[in-house]
């Protein structure tokens, strides 16, 4: 299955998901592989990680974007000219987010490893996520804000604090600076996502 489905993100951004079924040679199947994309995907020896990288240039597409517009910068942050990108890809799904604000999105599949990160991610005051599926969703959170702030170094258990679901809010502290975004919140089957909004 391909292109899956798309979603508004309040007045300022829109999220492309892709349901991955295909096989590499599918998904690349008429795509130019330009010089950028061709030397990246030759690092890269998991065939899974390069259908995601494929599912991704053929999202681009389906926003209206030219997949050559997308560089990375020094940091490995996916970067367009003229709006704010963000993009995900795990085992099963892909993902990109574009709109004019600063935005993180992150999809993961529903695994029950996650449970052995709890101490590195998880702040005492987010106790209220407890099952596999609610875990797997504050990560998806926690990422998509990490990708929304850039700013390195973040203690994703002590500075990054997401609110109960129900509030779809996060808070950031560092350096004596504090930054609150709106949080989206997507079940996609055996995958979860979350698109994370920078608030003015």
């Amino acid at each position: 299955m391909p292109f899956d489905r798309s979603y508004m993100i309040g007045t300022s951004a829109k999220l492309w998901l892709w349901k991955l079924t295909e096989t590499e040679a599918v998904l690349a199947e008429g795509m130019e592989k330009y010089p950028r994309l061709a030397a990246r995907l030759s690092k890269i020896k998991s065939s899974n990680h390069r259908k995601g990288i494929w599912a991704v240039q053929r999202l681009l597409q389906q926003a209206g974007i030219d997949p050559q517009s997308m560089q990375h910068d020094a940091n490995g942050i996916p970067r367009l000219p003229d709006q704010h990108i963000s993009i995900s890809h795990a085992r099963g799904y892909a993902a990109i987010a574009v709109g004019t604000v600063p935005m993180g999105v992150d999809v993961e599949q529903i695994r029950e490893q996650v449970h052995r990160i709890v101490p590195k991610f998880v702040h005492p005051s987010e106790q209220f996520a407890q099952s596999t599926t609610e875990r797997i969703q504050l990560w998806t959170a926690k990422e998509a804000v990490y990708k929304a702030i850039e700013w390195p170094g973040l203690q994703l258990n002590q500075q990054l604090i997401i609110a109960p679901f129900d509030q779809q809010a996060a808070t950031v502290v560092h350096h004596q600076e504090k930054k609150q975004l709106k949080l989206y919140f997507y079940h996609l089957e055996q995958h979860k996502a979350t698109v994370a909004l920078l608030q003015s």
